[in-house]
Formats: C-alpha cells, structure tokens, sequence
C-alpha cells in the first residue's frame, strides 16, 4: 500500500516538472502553473530557457530553437508571453536568478482536452 501511494504521488509530482527542465527542476521549484499549452490553429511546441527571480517572477525567456517546432513569429511571441507570465516557488534558498527550460505545447483546437 504504501508503495502505491509513493508511486502515485510521485507521477501527480512529476506532471508539472514534464515540461520544465535543468536547474529549476533538479532543485525542485515548483511552479503554480498547471498547463503548459497554448490552444491554437497549430501544433508544436516552443522551448525557452527562462531565468526566475527570488520571488519565483520570471524575469527572461530565451527561444532554444533546437527543439523548437513553432516558425511563425506571433506564435513565437505569443509562448514568450505565456512563459513570461509562469509563476514559480519563492525563495532565497535558491540562485538569484534560477535557469531552467520550459516547453510550451500548441495544441489544435480540435485536439484539445
């Protein structure tokens, strides 16, 4: 029993951290966002390496373009924006300005759940 509750709190745990990578997620900061998708006429994904500041405000997004699908640039514009609005944990246990990737997925319209 005990057992399967590990397990299953460690998947509930992980849903957040599929779409964040590096330092923010090797040190554990959790982030207050839930999705990380962006319902659009497109699918695709947009990878940015954010920086996150003490009070957990994203301060900068980056495009990776390796890893990025996305071409066009208001789709572009419009993950910058979605990413610069994530809100993470805060902390001066943390560096002062923490780096980490974060993947924004598009999703059709019609695929959306």
């Amino acid at each position: 029993m005990k057992t399967l509750l590990f397990t299953l709190s460690l998947l509930f745990s992980l849903s957040t951290f599929a779409q964040i990578e590096g330092a923010l997620l090797k040190d554990n900061r959790k982030c207050t966002t839930e999705k990380f998708e962006i319902i659009s006429t497109i699918s695709g994904k947009a990878l940015y390496d954010i920086a996150v500041d003490e009070h957990g405000k994203v301060t900068s997004a980056i495009l990776v373009s390796m890893g990025t699908t996305i071409k066009g640039t208001p789709n572009l514009m419009r993950a910058k924006n979605y990413a610069m609005k994530l809100q993470f944990e805060p902390g001066t246990k943390f560096p002062k300005f923490h780096h980490g990737i974060v993947t924004i997925t598009f999703v059709k319209s019609g695929d959306a759940e």
